[in-house]
């Protein structure tokens, strides 16, 4: 009994941390793209964003706005499309895992929904504003508003960090590894400056 506690708590962590990058890709692939889903791309990107900016607007009044939080459905999709991937994890490893993974979609997706709201909604974020770790997330995300493919994590931005796609709230980029990505930068330029042996015919 103990042991499978353990194995679905280490699942719900590991899990976790995945849901990050799950929002990632699909906050940048689906919500900010027309390619794969078109009504969601336009419900986030041409609704969404045009009502709520990076500017006043980013916050509303209205106790009840109908464009902040996703459809109702979404929650129990986002578990049944994860729960194959959950039951071969757990088939293939032998380890007790699936709930820790349920538990854990489940939890990052109503906290995202949660500040989500709040974020957008000044009524409702009167408790969660007492937390520097909100207060943290509401800049991130009102940083998102004014440039869409940046800070696409809501709530733990992990992935931002990591696929370079996370700005501080005065709007610079955050580099994980600023020194790499300037030899690349270098190393990319060399090869754009270098020019191709010209050949010269000599005339008889």
């Amino acid at each position: 009994m103990a042991h499978t506690l353990l194995c679905e708590l280490a699942a719900f962590a590991l899990y976790f941390v995945y849901g990050s990058y799950f929002e990632w890709f699909f906050h940048r692939y689906l919500f900010h793209s027309p390619k794969y889903i078109y009504r969601t791309f336009r419900e986030h990107t041409l609704v969404h964003h045009q009502i709520y900016k990076g500017d006043d607007t980013y916050h509303t009044h209205d106790e009840h706005p109908d464009k902040v939080p996703m459809d109702w459905w979404a929650l129990p999709a986002m578990v049944g499309f994860h729960l194959p991937l959950f039951l071969l994890v757990q088939h293939f490893t032998g380890v007790p895992s699936l709930w820790g993974g349920v538990a854990a979609i489940s939890i990052y997706y109503t906290l995202y929904e949660t500040f989500h709201w709040a974020m957008h909604v000044p009524k409702a974020s009167a408790f969660l504003s007492r937390f520097r770790y909100y207060r943290f997330l509401d800049a991130h995300h009102r940083v998102h508003h004014k440039h869409m493919l940046s800070n696409l994590n809501v709530l733990f931005p992990l992935a931002d960090l990591t696929l370079g796609t996370l700005r501080r709230a005065d709007g610079q980029r955050i580099v994980l590894f600023p020194n790499l990505r300037r030899k690349k930068i270098i190393s990319s330029q060399n090869i754009k400056s270098v020019k191709k042996p010209v050949h010269t015919v000599k005339s008889p």
